[in-house]
C-alpha cells in the first residue's frame, strides 16, 4: 500500500514551503499534519476492509468513520490531546496507531 503524504515533520515542512511557494500562502504545518493523518487512516481503512466501504472525515479533533449510509459507525480519538501533537511526538507511533485503529473498525465489519 503506498500513500504519498509527507511521512516525517521534515517532510511536512517541506510540503508547506512548496505550497507557499507556489502561491498558498496560508499553509500551514497543522493543515498539512490533519491532511495527512486523514489520507492516512482513510487508506489503512481501505486496506484493511479490502476496498472502500467507510468514510474517515474530521469531526472537530477527532476522526469519525461513516459507513456507506453515511452512518457514524466509530470515533477515532488521538492519543494525547491532538493528532498535531501525535505526529510531532512520533509519526511512526501514530501511523501504527492509525493502523491499529483501521483494523479493528475492519474487523467490526
Amino acid at each position: 500500500m503506498e500513500i504519498d503524504v509527507p511521512e516525517t515533520l521534515a517532510d511536512v515542512k517541506k510540503e508547506v514551503a512548496k505550497r507557499q511557494a507556489n502561491g498558498d500562502a496560508d499553509a500551514t504545518e497543522e493543515d498539512v499534519i490533519k491532511e495527512t493523518v486523514l489520507k492516512s487512516f482513510q487508506a489503512y481503512l481501505e486496506f484493511a476492509e479490502e476496498g472502500h466501504y467507510d468514510s474517515a472525515k474530521w469531526q472537530g479533533d477527532n476522526i469519525e468513520v461513516t459507513d456507506v449510509m453515511r452512518k457514524p459507525i466509530e470515533t477515532v480519538k488521538p492519543q494525547t490531546d491532538s493528532f498535531i501533537n501525535d505526529f510531532k511526538a512520533s509519526n511512526d507511533a501514530l501511523f501504527l496507531y492509525l493502523q491499529e485503529k483501521a483494523g479493528k473498525i475492519a474487523g467490526m465489519r
